[in-house]
């Protein structure tokens, strides 16, 4: 299978070179040195010489040529081949100094040959120096030469020379990398040449093959000193120049094409690196050498395309980094400084291919990080080569070096990121976007190579970091930068976490099952099904130790040749290796038990049963061993699995020897194993099951208790990024947001000061709703409390989610979250009321995809689905105070205006209309026969449990009564109503459900052409007995509207109204005393009028309407029962309705004045306007009637009470000339002291406003007066009216703004002295309460700078006073105090007033300063012939108000004071005593508040 191919050795030229974990290329083996060297530089001539060696030896005998031969053969080659280059060391020149490239080739391959026999050492040593005396001239000969054509253009010879030297290094340090040579062949100098040479051919590969490299290289090799002034040059060449020109090193990839001499030397410097690495652990080199060949390492890192040298160059300083332990520090400094020198976008080029994860990449400079962590346990140098049982148990290691190697990793983990934390930290502003660069991509490197099994070390780097970034240099930072950053890592970070603990969770992986099953007899294990893929057919394999079936490919057996007969699952198989060193390890400590048990039994103790965490374990740890080349990089990376394991073991230091040996269990147990066969997908899910056990793993929650924390921090930016981190863990695991600290601080934020954070905190919520209801209902209450927030976007994200919780979830409760939805239908922003709508049509009224033909259980012709819906309905219906919202959105979604114009033009237009107005139909059936069962279960009468289904209902019929009187049976809802007239209850529930009931026949009525007799003459009955003994007069009046409609309908004629107005006309006008009868009759005679005026004209009986007004005059609006007083004046208004022509009247006209006079009674001045409010209201629903051509039915907001259209009043003419004729007196009770009656005026002055009965300009100063209202639904109510008159007749509403402020004013002073301010918490203050609706006015016009120009000189003018007219003292400080509270928020408008201040101080303060010093002389003479000194005034701060000013006194200035500079010193005098002290204090109170107001401004930010 293609998952076991790379588990075949094959040295072909398709091998993945550039991988540096699973490199290949070992110097030491001929045929893969064969491979590696392209034909222009591996001679043919060495491969025919030996074959006919070959040939010849074999034709002459079976015998093989001894070490003696070998040895004496090599030697003579060598003699011959120095003697024909060697010359007198006192010879001159360099050109015959050099050896020819094929006799290179040729020593090479002699120098493998004989290596590869491991009989190089016996070589003599005299022969040896000879041979690298000679190679160590030729390398002195090529110095200074280039391998680029370019840099060698006069000497056509060079690239012969350069070659021939790199094939002389090679053949030295093949010589110099075996092993037991002597020590004298190691010369420093000729190790150092080896390595300067190294270096210059690498660079000029590197400036050959990427030209933005040879641009700044150059330089440096133009000088001529030795290479580590070459390369110091090169260094500071590079720090000199601009980090983005050094980066260009990396942007720009070389396009040229690479000559096969460049490509050809790549690949034999790779040979070199390859040795050199080796050489490192042969010979312990100088610090001079290891500088500089770490020096030359890491600068290959600075192209882009030379990845396999790159590769090499990690082996050699991960070598570095664990044989020469004092270069540490400087190896990660170096590090650092190459993280420095490389690009920092996003897009990091990632050239380092992770091995058998196909688009998948990582950075060099990442993958020599993980490598260096790796590298940093150190592997004990008895382990290094072959070992066996005895080996380990004399190595004599310490117990705790495994933990010490844990924590060497750690302390380089920690030296590394606290440098660049520090470095991030110090950066300045323009820096900081590339330290955040390259912090962000190694940590998504780190995240890409987690839990992969090659890379061990990506855990415990991404652990250190976590852990510095919840220090100081991460959440504790003092640098709010650092901590949003800081945030956005852990977030990342947390989510992989998070992620892999699901995935894990959710695999079913048949080897994990040890880890999670208890049972440990095999009870769980399939019988009959593979393991792997649970399929029953074509098992072919089966496990002899636990019987577990397997088919052959999903083991990797692809052939029938490697189906065993004694085959071993990888959980036996690991098992038995345990087992058998377990018993190695018993043997072990029995021996030593004999020699000294006690001091051996309390060292080591024998292990444990072998566990299932073990077992997996060494699986993965074979599948390392078998699987990855066998070089140092796997034997470092087993170990470092070690090392973690070990220090999570708690008792691994008692078994020290067992760890040591699962290292080498392969060689150990040679004779018991022929290895693991495992697939890399199994080995990535073992390894993902073992990093959940690990520390980094468990270290989640910290992070996330962390994150949560940082939700409450003071910052809104800090909020709103851990906000996003832990959005960001959700994502990956909703049931996250179960947890109760983490829905503990959602909810929090949902209340934030920050309207961003809020939105953010729903939006994290929403975004899983659908997907994970029960997630989502924890939420709910919370969210639903966030429907009446500050913020629009709050608001219809609250909305929204709720729409998707019930969408997803339709049996889920949320009748409390529709009461807060539809409580907004009325909201300020048309956004939210449409989308209100939007909602419920998508809940309740939109057609449901798929079938829902499924009826009601009970017998009932309505679908299930609707009878749902109507529940809930009903149920949002019991927690509201009315049912007017409920109105409005029926109202508006069987009109669909919540639409855009484009798709409500397309739906209406098209059928779409027919199935909506069918499910309301069915809606309203299904309330019918609800209300019915309810009523039919209900045994006790005064319980009243039908109301919501009644009241719903109701609001059905109130939008379209038509709902009410299907086709097939248009009387079927009067019939089945009816019976519950007779309902004898006399409560207020009951009185409210007889209400509705009569309101839905009513309704009904006109729309039934012949309804049945018997059904009216019981309504007549029923509605008669009603009107006559029913306590609640809410009731009579459904009823008496109920009864004209009734007449009117069945043209029963007004026979019966006017026997009811003889009778109550009769109460009237005799000499009854009874105020309650009278009370009743006055009301019911009034209503009977009104709604019955055009029945009962038609008769032959006409109503004398003079004479029952003048009665009504003369005997009841004049008694001293106040109660009747306002219940005449009651029915006075019905009367007026049906006849308003008598309201020209002149006695009618000083009768509604007087009324309305500030002098009488509020409640008389309610009841007046209530009259002309339901007037308006009758006029515009007549206009309506007459434009949709629908029934009026309208429902008042008075009590609940229906306001029929009356005759007359919808005459526009006639209305306008009523309402002009009252309008003075309805905008000055506008201002009444009395909140209700400003309530009612303010009604009033909506609705003549929306019909255009006066000219809009005559109320402006009126409703910014109102803005100030103490009452916030008038104060709202105000605001509305006036933004919507600025939209239209912008130019009305700024003319009358001084006006309205000077009215403001009258209001303020009226209101303080009638509120009790104490009560509101503003007596120190009152102008508290005036500065919303200042503000309010104030962001009205604030958008053209024009307006808010006039509208701040229109209040700075009142300052300045005529010589006719002098403001009052208290209006001023009013006017600076409105100036102080305006919502500034661009620098121009407060620089505006200032400005305008200004030229008032400058034309008015020189002449008030010489008046005060004349006054103070005066004053002072005064005091000099005892005069008396008034100490009674106190000069008050801004804000502050006297008693006289609280009560309106008004105090004239002098006359024009500012202008009296010049004036006669006596008639200043004479004007100075006719004056008091008290207004002299006034005037110097007021410009010194006014003064200290304008430093205040200039003082304040």
């Amino acid at each position: 299978m293609k998952h076991f191919e790379h588990l075949a050795p094959s040295f072909n030229s398709t091998r993945k070179e550039h991988v540096f974990p699973w490199d290949d290329i070992i110097p030491h083996r001929e045929p893969l040195h064969n491979n590696l060297t392209p034909d222009s530089v591996a001679s043919k001539k060495p491969k025919v010489r030996k074959k006919e060696v070959n040939n010849s030896a074999s034709s002459s005998g079976p015998s093989i040529p001894n070490s003696q031969e070998v040895i004496a053969n090599f030697c003579e080659m060598v003699e011959d081949f120095c003697g024909r280059v060697e010359i007198p060391d006192d010879a001159d020149g360099d050109e015959w100094l050099s050896i020819p490239l094929n006799d290179a080739k040729v020593l090479v391959n002699e120098i493998i040959s004989v290596r590869s026999k491991k009989m190089l050492h016996e070589i003599p040593m005299d022969t040896l120096t000879r041979l690298l005396h000679v190679i160590d001239r030729q390398i002195r000969c090529s110095q200074g030469l280039s391998i680029d054509v370019k840099e060698n253009s006069d000497d056509a010879d060079a690239e012969l020379l350069v070659f021939s030297a790199l094939e002389s290094i090679h053949g030295a340090l093949a010589i110099m990398t075996h092993h037991d040579m002597p020590k004298q062949l190691y010369r420093e100098e000729l190790i150092e040449r080896i390595i300067d040479f190294s270096r210059h051919q690498i660079m000029d590969c590197m400036a050959a093959s990427n030209p933005t490299f040879r641009t700044l290289y150059k330089p440096a090799e133009n000088v001529k000193n030795g290479g580590d002034e070459d390369e110091e040059d090169m260094e500071n060449g590079q720090a000199s120049k601009k980090r983005r020109t050094a980066n260009l090193i990396m942007r720009k990839s070389s396009t040229n094409k690479v000559s096969a001499s460049i490509y050809s030397a790549v690949q034999k410097l790779c040979l070199i690196l390859d040795f050199l690495k080796e050489l490192l652990t042969t010979v312990h080199l100088s610090d001079s050498c290891i500088l500089q060949l770490a020096k030359t390492c890491f600068t290959t890192f600075l192209v882009d395309n030379m990845q396999i040298l790159q590769l090499k160059a990690i082996g050699v300083i991960c070598t570095v980094f664990s044989s020469y332990t004092q270069h540490r520090t400087y190896l990660v400094d170096e590090t650092l400084q190459l993280l420095r020198k490389l690009q920092f976008s996003k897009n990091a080029i990632r050239t380092y291919h992770l091995a058998d994860e196909e688009h998948k990449q990582i950075q060099m400079v990442t993958a020599l990080l993980v490598h260096l962590v790796q590298f940093s346990a150190i592997v004990p140098d008895s382990l290094k080569g072959t070992v066996n049982w005895s080996t380990i148990v004399d190595a004599s290691i310490d117990a705790s070096y495994p933990i010490k190697c844990h924590e060497a990793a750690t302390e380089a983990c920690c030296f590394f990121w606290t440098n660049v934390l520090q470095r991030f930290t110090a950066a300045k502003s323009q820096d900081m976007s590339e330290a955040k660069g390259i912090i962000d991509n190694l940590v998504q490197d780190l995240l890409t190579i987690l839990n992969l099994p090659e890379y061990p070390a990506a855990a415990p780097v991404l652990e250190v970091l976590c852990v510095l970034l919840l220090q100081n240099a991460g959440l504790k930072s003092k640098d709010t930068s650092a901590r949003c950053f800081a945030i956005d890592l852990l977030g990342g970070i947390a989510s992989r976490l998070k992620r892999d603990s699901v995935i894990c969770s959710k695999e079913k992986f048949w080897i994990l099952q040890e880890l999670t099953d208890t049972e440990s007899d095999g009870s769980k294990i399939l019988k009959n099904k593979c393991c792997v893929c649970l399929g029953g057919r074509g098992i072919n394999m089966a496990c002899d130790v636990c019987g577990r079936c397997f088919h052959s490919d999903c083991v990797g057996a692809c052939s029938q040749e490697n189906l065993q007969r004694d085959y071993a699952c990888p959980l036996c198989f690991c098992k038995q290796q345990l087992s058998v060193l377990q018993s190695y390890y018993e043997l072990q400590n029995k021996e030593n038990c004999k020699r000294n048990a006690a001091s051996l039994r309390k060292k080591s103790a024998a292990p444990d049963e072998t566990t299932a965490i073990d077992i997996v374990q060494q699986i993965l740890l074979s599948y390392i061993q078998e699987a990855g080349p066998q070089d140092d990089g796997n034997l470092f990376t087993r170990w470092f699995y070690l090392c973690m394991w070990y220090k999570d073991d708690p008792h691994s230091q008692e078994k020290i020897i067992y760890y040591l040996a699962r290292l080498k269990t392969k060689e150990i147990l040679r004779e018991y194993c022929n290895g693991l066969v495992l697939s890399r997908d199994w080995a990535k899910k073992i390894c993902l099951a073992l990093g959940q056990k690990n520390s980094f793993s468990r270290g989640f929650d910290k992070i996330l208790s962390l994150l949560l924390a940082s939700l409450r921090e003071n910052s809104p930016v800090i909020r709103a990024k851990a906000l996003r981190a832990v959005s960001s863990i959700v994502e990956a695991d909703p049931e996250v947001l179960g947890y109760k600290r983490v829905q503990s601080a959602v909810e929090g934020r949902f209340c934030d000061s920050a309207i961003s954070v809020r939105e953010a905190a729903l939006e994290l919520v929403g975004r899983h709703i659908a997907s994970h209801p029960d997630v989502g209902l924890k939420y709910i209450e919370k969210v639903a409390e966030r429907i009446k927030d500050t913020g629009v976007s709050v608001r219809k994200r609250a909305i929204k989610i709720i729409r998707d919780l019930c969408a997803s979830n339709p049996t889920t409760d949320t009748t409390r979250a529709f009461v807060e939805i539809i409580s907004r239908v009325n909201d300020e922003e048309s956004s939210v009321q449409d989308l209100v709508c939007k909602t419920f049509y998508e809940l309740w009224f939109e057609e449901p995809t798929g079938s829902h033909k499924h009826l009601v259980a009970d017998g009932s012709s309505v679908p299930m689905e609707i009878a749902v819906k109507t529940e809930q309905i009903v149920d949002m219906l019991r927690k509201m105070p009315n049912h007017q919202p409920l109105i409005t959105i029926i109202k508006r979604n069987l009109s669909l205006d919540f639409l855009p114009q484009s798709t409500k033009a397309a739906v209406i237009n098209s059928s779409f209309m027919a199935p909506l107005r069918k499910r309301c139909e069915l809606i309203c059936k299904r309330l019918l026969e609800r209300i019915l069962q309810v009523e039919e279960a209900v045994a006790s009468e005064t319980e009243v449990h039908a109301l919501p289904y009644v009241l719903a209902l109701q609001a059905f019929c109130i939008v379209d009564p038509t709902l009410c009187t299907p086709a097939t049976d248009p009387s079927q809802f009067v019939v089945t109503l009816e019976p519950y007239l007779k309902n004898q209850v006399d409560n207020k529930s009951t009185a409210r459900l007889l209400e509705s009931i009569i309101f839905v026949i009513d309704a009904v009525l006109p729309l039934i052409r012949k309804p049945s007799q018997s059904v009216v003459v019981e309504l007549e009955q029923d509605l008669k007995q009603m009107i006559v003994r029913h306590s609640f007069l809410t009731v009579v009046h459904a009823c008496i509207k109920c009864l004209c409609a009734l007449s009117k309908a069945a043209d029963r004629g007004p026979r019966l109204l006017e026997y009811l107005v003889n009778i109550f006309y009769k109460h009237l006008s005799g000499s009854t005393s009874d105020s309650q009868l009278l009370g009743r009759s006055l009301f019911c005679l009034g209503l009977l009028l009104r709604y019955g005026s055009q029945l009962m004209a038609a008769s032959e009986n006409q109503l004398d309407f003079p004479k029952i007004i003048d009665l009504l005059k003369r005997r009841y609006l004049l008694k001293e029962d106040f109660s009747l007083k306002v219940r005449a004046l009651q029915a006075l208004g019905y009367i007026l309705i049906a006849q308003p022509e008598f309201m020209l009247h002149k006695d009618i006209l000083n009768l509604i004045e007087a009324s309305l006079s500030s002098d009488v009674d509020y409640r008389l001045k309610i009841q007046g306007l209530q009259n002309l409010y339901e007037y308006l209201r009758d006029g515009e629903s007549q206009l309506n009637t007459e434009s949709t051509g629908k029934p009026p039915v309208q429902c008042a907001t008075n009590g609940g009470s229906e306001v029929p259209v009356a005759a007359g009043a919808g005459d526009t003419n006639i209305c306008g000339g009523i309402i002009q004729l009252y309008w003075n007196s309805i905008l000055e009770r506008c201002l009444d002291i009395n909140d209700q009656v400003r309530q009612t005026a303010l009604k009033i002055v909506e609705i003549v406003l929306r019909q255009g009965l006066v000219h809009p300009i005559t109320c402006v100063p009126h409703l910014i007066a109102l803005e100030t209202d103490p009452v916030e639904g008038n104060s709202k109510l105000a605001h509305h009216l006036l933004m919507n008159m600025n939209e239209k007749y912008p130019l009305f509403f700024e003319s009358r703004l001084g006006d309205g402020l000077q009215m403001s004013f009258r209001f303020f002073e009226s209101t303080i002295s009638s509120h009790n301010m104490v009560a509101i918490n503003m007596k120190s203050n009152p102008i508290a309460f005036v500065k919303p609706g200042v503000s309010r006015i104030y962001r009205l016009i604030r958008a053209n700078r024009n307006s808010r120009n006039k509208f701040v000189h229109s209040i700075v003018r009142k300052f300045v006073s005529d010589t006719r007219s002098y403001p009052a003292i208290s209006f001023l400080v009013y006017c600076a105090e409105v100036l102080a509270s305006l919502p500034f928020t661009t620098p121009d408008e407060p620089l505006y007033l200032i400005y305008d201040i200004n030229r008032v101080i400058q034309l008015k303060a020189g002449a008030i300063e010489a008046n005060l010093k004349n006054w103070t002389c005066m004053y002072q003479q005064q005091e000099m012939v005892g005069m008396p000194r008034n100490t009674g005034d106190v000069m008050l701060e801004p804000g502050g108000y006297s008693d006289q000013n609280l009560v309106g006194v008004s105090h004239m200035m002098l006359g024009s004071p500012c202008s009296t500079s010049g004036v006669n010193m006596a008639k200043l005098q004479v004007s100075w005593r006719s004056y008091g002290p008290n207004d002299r204090a006034h005037q110097c109170r007021f410009w010194c508040n006014f003064l200290v107001f304008f430093l205040h401004l200039i003082i304040s930010p």
